[in-house]
C-alpha cells in the first residue's frame, strides 16, 4: 500500500489529488502485490465524488497488507484475464 494513499478518515474531507470531496463509501478494493493481484470486497474508504480517488484509513491498509504477508485463508477465487492493449490494437 502506498503511505501517501493511507490517511486518516478523520482528518480530511478534501482529495489531496484534486481538492473534490471526499465521501465514505464501501467499495471493493483491488491491490497489485508483485505478480499476484488481491481483491478485498466490503471495505470501508473515502472516494472522491469529482476524481474517484480511493483513500483508505491507516488502519484499513494496515490489514490489507497484513492478509497479503500472512495469508489468510480467501473467502473464494477468481480467474481474470489479462490483455495487452498495444497488442489487441495490432491485430
Amino acid at each position: 500500500m502506498d503511505p501517501e494513499e493511507a490517511i486518516d478518515m478523520a482528518d480530511t474531507n478534501r482529495c489531496a489529488e484534486c481538492g473534490g470531496t471526499l465521501q465514505e463509501k464501501i467499495v471493493t478494493y483491488t491491490h497489485p502485490w508483485g505478480q499476484k493481484l488481491y481483491r478485498f470486497e466490503n471495505v470501508s474508504a473515502l472516494v472522491c465524488v469529482q476524481c474517484g480517488h480511493v483513500w483508505l484509513s491507516a488502519e484499513t491498509s494496515r490489514l490489507i497488507d497484513e492478509a497479503i504477508r500472512k495469508p489468510a485463508i480467501p473467502k473464494k477465487y477468481e480467474q481474470v484475464p489479462v490483455f495487452s492493449l498495444p497488442e489487441l490494437a495490432g491485430r
